[in-house]
């Protein structure tokens, strides 16, 4: 009797560390910083101070981040009192050697620092002659350089630069007239910041985490990334498989592989966690654990209805 009982503990021991999922590594993100060449910028009527840039953009970027379910975010809360406590400042990059410190303090596996470059409007008012009313037509861009280190290591795993443009005129296009009815200038603000926030978010999740496919079904397949993270209906991406790791000759570091494309999707529907997509080309070639990278511009090729003809045929 006491062998069965040891027995039963042991299998539901068992059972149950096999139900944990894997740890979510601890990731933290430093408010970003404006550059010290940018003063004051005004969009309209609203002020974007320096603190409300650099805040701003960093509380977007971790509730985009948070959302991906890939990372265990730690809170602009915990973040600050870290800094406070140990007397920590931040500049453009960070002292040699700080961000390494702040990583560890802050018990974090990730630690993403940034710089604003750029962030300026050019306001013109456009007269519209059959109402006489007089709009603002505004172009906004935002420049963003940032960067990813893995505290176990020391070392950056990935350094990257983000440019974003933001045009009214393409905005009224994009949203339905009913919903930005009652919009302001700092509407446009926020727009601006949460399309880049997306982007920067979606280029440190494929550097660290990629799209993959998670499983393949006749002509479709599953991908382990929901609308929490970015990915939309209509979307198109490359299907990509890695190649043979290359060493570099000189340290022993690995470089990764040679991306070999595979194929291409498109996204057909995206829940909370999952999203699914039709096979476009590489059916049969595509498998599980392929990595998926958003395809921006699509060129289609159509064949003519009628028999091409070549002179001195």
């Amino acid at each position: 009797m006491y062998k069965i009982i040891i027995l039963l503990v042991g299998f539901l021991f068992a059972e149950a560390l096999l139900a944990t999922p894997a740890k979510q590594p601890t990731m933290a993100v430093l408010p970003f910083q404006l550059s010290p060449v940018i003063d004051t910028m005004n969009i309209g009527e609203t002020a974007i101070t320096r603190t409300m840039a650099e805040r701003e953009f960093s509380n977007q970027l971790i509730a985009f981040l948070a959302k991906s379910r890939k990372f265990n975010m730690l809170s602009r809360t915990q973040i600050n009192k870290v800094m406070d406590e140990n007397r920590l400042t931040e500049s453009e990059w960070a002292l040699p050697g700080q961000i390494e410190m702040m990583a560890k303090l802050l018990v974090a596996d990730y630690l993403v620092t940034g710089v604003i470059n750029r962030l300026e409007t050019v306001a013109v008012s456009q007269n519209i002659a059959i109402t006489g009313e007089t709009t603002p037509r505004l172009v906004t861009t935002f420049k963003i350089q940032f960067q990813i280190l893995q505290s176990s290591t020391g070392k950056i795993v990935l350094a990257d630069q983000v440019i974003n443009k933001l045009r009214s005129d393409e905005v009224r296009r994009e949203i339905p007239a009913l919903e930005r009815r009652y919009w302001t200038v700092a509407d446009y603000k926020d727009l601006l910041f949460t399309r880049t926030a997306t982007e920067v978010g979606n280029a440190i999740l494929a550097g660290i985490y990629p799209i993959k496919v998670n499983k393949v079904s006749n002509n479709e397949v599953v991908l382990n990334r929901g609308s929490g993270a970015g990915i939309e209906v209509g979307q198109y991406y490359l299907v990509l498989k890695q190649g043979e790791t290359i060493t570099d000759i000189d340290t022993g570091e690995l470089l990764g592989g040679a991306d070999i494309q595979v194929g291409m999707i498109e996204v057909t529907s995206v829940s909370t966690k999952l999203s699914t997509a039709k096979i476009i080309s590489g059916v049969g070639r595509i498998i599980i654990g392929d990595i998926c990278r958003l395809q921006k511009t699509i060129q289609t090729y159509t064949d003519a209805a009628y028999p091409r003809v070549t002179p001195g045929w």
